[in-house]
């Protein structure tokens, strides 16, 4: 019976197998046969999911890099472009225009060059007019209307137009009379050595004088602002010793609790030791360190005995050779190194130095030319003075106005003056 259910049970090679596996096996095989896409050349190319998202934030797609063919191609016509549209000349017949009203625009200033020249000028002959414009300011949208700075320049094609144009200053245009010069024309502005030495006035800097020198700056005091309130004046003496001796240090304090204010100032004993705080750093020279530096001389005396013995023992040797001169160590030089050293930081705050007034020159400038006078010769110059019969100045101080009063308290109120006093007094408990 057992054999028999065997061979109910084989199955040939060739016979189908129906079972649930082998359905599920022959799922999972991959299909040999693949449907084929067709894709139009002709139709664009389908956006990425970048550039769906750029298109979303409104932003420009980026250009894509095509192939070498193109790029070489592209090339080419940039080259050309490039070969075709030169940068054109400017013409050198040409006028700077001033006064305008800050409306003017350019069509405007071209169509006036034209009207008002008496046929002399033509729309032909202007050939460029360059009119600034200001910049729109922050926070107000790109669009909105920008005027010009009030000049423009405009370049001619020949000098009668130049020349034409130029007659035309100080015409009265839009209720202004208008300034025209040639555009190579600089007269009226200040000259490079008057710019120059105010650059350097506002820089701090000296001036140079006719003959090159510059003059040097007598100021030895300078102000120290931004510091901390726990600053001492033993904190800012050893600040600055390295910019150079220092006469005195002053640093203003609270009566009450006796800490620093914020600020103070130094005086120096030199003009220049100033200008190096004013900088905020001094160059300081220091000496690097070398070997022989590091040698210790105890060494040295250890090497000098052990000399010494061997010497002794070979006196007979050395007595029938030959001296020969001993060569000395050559120490080598000291190397000197320049190194900036910043005192614009105090206590991790950034200092505000500037340059003080002297006390004679601050003096001077308080009381002027009669106030460095003392009071003897006060007393000496008004009593001269009383003699020779004009007596001196004396300057009285005026009296208040008395205040007007008002009985009503709505006159008051009106006219803005006082309520007369009733004589009453009230306490409040």
């Amino acid at each position: 019976m057992a054999t028999d259910d065997l061979e109910t049970a084989h199955v040939t090679p060739g016979a189908e197998d129906n079972s649930p596996t082998a359905a599920a096996a022959s799922s999972k095989k991959r299909k040999s046969s693949i449907t084929e896409i067709e894709i139009d050349v002709s139709q664009p190319e389908p956006p990425s999911k970048k550039a769906k998202r750029a298109l979303k934030k409104g932003k420009p797609l980026p250009k894509k890099a095509g192939s070498d063919d193109e790029a070489a191609a592209e090339g080419d016509d940039k080259d050309e472009k490039k070969d075709g549209t030169k940068k054109k000349e400017r013409s050198p017949y040409g006028v700077w225009i001033g006064n305008l009203r800050f409306t003017v625009t350019k069509a405007e200033l071209r169509q006036w060059f034209v009207d008002n020249s008496g046929g002399a000028i033509t729309d032909d002959m202007i050939t460029r007019v360059h009119l600034p414009m200001t910049k729109t300011a922050a926070g107000l949208p790109k669009k909105a209307a920008t005027e010009n700075r009030g000049f423009a320049y405009v370049d001619f094609v020949s000098l009668e137009a130049n020349t034409a144009a130029i007659a035309l200053s100080e015409t009265e245009w839009h209720r202004r009379k208008v300034l025209i010069k040639d555009s190579k024309s600089y007269e009226g502005r200040p000259k490079v050595s008057d710019a120059a030495a105010k650059a350097a006035r506002e820089d701090g800097a000296a001036p140079e004088e006719d003959g090159g020198a510059k003059k040097k700056n007598p100021c030895t005091k300078i102000f120290v602002g931004n510091l901390s309130f726990t600053t001492t004046e033993d904190d800012l003496q050893a600040h600055f010793e390295k910019c150079g001796k220092i006469r005195w240090v002053k640093v203003a304090t609270f009566e009450d609790t006796g800490k620093c204010k914020g600020y103070g100032w130094v005086n120096f004993e030199d003009a220049e030791a100033a200008q190096w705080a004013f900088k905020g750093f001094v160059k300081v020279r220091e000496v690097i360190d070398t070997l022989e530096d590091f040698v210790e001389d105890d060494d040295v005396e250890t090497k000098e005995e052990e000399g010494a013995s061997s010497g002794d023992d070979k006196e007979e040797e050395g007595k029938e050779k030959k001296k020969k001169p001993a060569k000395k160590e050559e120490k080598e030089p000291a190397r000197i190194k320049t190194r900036k050293w910043w005192v614009n930081q105090l206590l991790g705050r950034n200092l505000k130095i500037e340059l003080a007034e002297d006390d004679q020159l601050r003096y001077q400038k308080r009381f002027k030319k009669g106030g460095s006078k003392n009071k003897e010769q006060q007393k000496s110059d008004g009593g001269d003075a009383a003699e020779g019969g004009e007596k001196p100045k004396v300057w009285e101080r005026k009296s208040a106005a008395a205040p007007k009063y008002e009985s009503d308290i709505n006159v008051a109120r009106l006219t803005g003056a006082a309520v007369a006093p009733q004589g009453k007094k009230t306490t409040f408990e």
